[in-house]
């Protein structure tokens, strides 16, 4: 027997056509996944500055709170992480007594307003008796 030229796919064992078949998909996914990688990158910069600017953003708005209910400095207050402002402003909120003022609004805290003429009329047109 002799040994035929090898010179296309036809002579290639089944073995041998999935090994070449698995190389080219293989290239080709290595060619896919580079501009991939480089497009996930770009997004997860994108998404650490985003969560950078909302965190600098959240951490502002609570050292400011923070600041009028606490006696500590906005420098020591700068130092802390958000989850300890917020801790910082639930116990001042908890442990601070508010001022009395006085002469504040009290008729605010009645539902209608309060007519002397009818206050009285209303009580009693209830208790008529026809």
């Amino acid at each position: 027997m002799t040994n035929p030229e090898k010179t296309g796919d036809n002579q290639l064992s089944p073995t041998q056509k999935n090994v070449s078949q698995l190389i080219a998909e293989i290239a080709i996914l290595k060619a896919e996944i580079i501009p991939l990688t480089a497009q996930r990158d770009e997004a997860l910069s994108q998404l650490k500055q985003a969560n950078d600017l909302i965190e600098s953003d959240t951490k502002a708005g609570l050292i400011k709170t923070a600041s009028e209910l606490s006696t500590m400095t906005v420098y020591e207050l700068a130092g802390k992480d958000i989850a300890e402002l917020e801790t910082i402003i639930s116990v001042s909120k908890l442990t601070k007594k508010q001022n009395f003022e006085s002469g504040g609004d009290v008729a605010a805290a009645r539902p209608e307003k309060f007519d002397r003429k009818t206050h009285l009329h209303t009580k009693y047109v209830g208790n008529k008796r026809d």
